[in-house]
C-alpha cells in the first residue's frame, strides 16, 4: 500500500484472502488496540 496525495491510503486493505477466524481476530485486536489508545488518552489528559 501507498500514500496518496491526500494522506489516506492509495489501496483499501483486501482481507478477502485471509480465513474468517483469523479476519476476525484481527479485528477484534484492532477494536481492543483502539480501546487501549482512548482509555490511555483519557488517562493522561486528566
Amino acid at each position: 500500500m501507498r500514500w496518496s496525495v491526500d494522506g489516506h491510503w492509495a489501496e483499501p486493505v483486501n482481507l478477502d484472502y485471509v480465513n474468517p477466524k483469523t479476519r476476525n481476530q484481527i479485528m477484534a485486536g484492532v477494536l481492543v488496540l483502539m480501546f487501549v489508545v482512548v482509555a490511555v488518552a483519557a488517562a493522561v489528559g486528566q
